[in-house]
């Protein structure tokens, strides 16, 4: 088990532009996803055939594609994504709501290990001994979609766990996908009254990789200057300042500016309201 705390330079980026990020992080496993393009996968702990199906198939062909799937591993939705995601040799971060040693549901302690031996990422803001507690939910929940370029619901009842992730990934400014579902079902109500709100409604995995599709293709093919590789890498869909991005990389002001400027120059990243930077391609 490794501590991260905010002043490292392995904190992950996207955190520290949340509400409340966590002070320090606890983390088993691959430390180097945290940083790496994810989308969060949520929805109901009990699952429908319908939410089982689709959840197999968005969490193995976004893995496919290289984005890695966040969730919560919990029953139902959550385990199957992250069991899906490494069908493909794909990549998937846990955020546990409890510490190490109370992995919850117990159950899942087989998933947990399976995560680290394939190369994912276990995380928790709680030390080992904290026993699992349902106030903690919520926090969990903000760092899921913190994590995330965007939070896709797959299932979601009336005021569950997912539309509360999906409210904070909207507070963070982050995108919000939901499959449709039939009138009338329970674990619909909750993804359909997201539609009608303004979420992005998806039908198949490659929604989703169309709407991030140029920052996903064409990065490949983008000639980064060497000396900008460490800003580029920090400045993704979120806004960043300029001080924000001195701190994480610790280079001086001056050394930043140079950098941001020719990306800027290569239309690689744009200036957004509040002296920040958001990346384009």
């Amino acid at each position: 088990m490794e501590i991260i705390k905010q002043l490292d330079k392995s904190y992950p980026s996207k955190l520290l532009q949340i509400q409340n990020p966590p002070k320090q992080l606890y983390v088993e496993g691959n430390k180097e996803l945290l940083n790496q393009d994810s989308i969060a996968i949520v929805g109901s702990r009990k699952a429908t055939e319908y939410g089982i199906k689709y959840t197999q198939i968005f969490a193995k062909e976004l893995s496919k594609a290289g984005i890695c799937v966040v969730s919560g591993l919990a029953s139902g939705i959550d385990s199957i994504a992250h069991m899906h995601s490494m069908k493909q040799k794909g990549k998937t971060i846990a955020v546990l709501g409890s510490g190490f040693n109370y992995i919850s549901p117990k159950e899942n302690q087989y998933l947990y290990q399976q995560i680290i031996k394939n190369e994912g990422c276990i995380v928790t803001e709680y030390s080992q001994e904290t026993m699992e507690n349902k106030a903690n939910y919520p926090r969990r929940n903000r760092i899921i979609s913190g994590l995330a370029m965007g939070v896709l619901v797959m299932e979601a009842k009336y005021r569950s766990g997912s539309t509360i992730t999906a409210r904070l990934a909207i507070k963070q400014n982050k995108e919000v996908f939901c499959i449709p579902n039939r009138l009338g079902e329970k674990n619909g109500y909750g993804t359909n009254m997201m539609l009608k709100n303004g979420a992005n409604l998806v039908t198949c995995p490659e929604d989703i990789l169309l709407f991030y599709n140029q920052s996903i293709e064409e990065i490949e093919h983008t000639n980064i200057p060497e000396e900008c590789k460490k800003v580029y890498e920090l400045i993704g869909n979120l806004p960043i300042s300029i001080n924000e991005l001195a701190k994480l990389t610790n280079q001086n002001i001056a050394q930043i500016m140079q950098s941001v400027c020719v990306l800027e120059i290569e239309g690689i990243i744009k200036h957004v309201p509040g002296d920040k930077y958001i990346r384009i391609i």
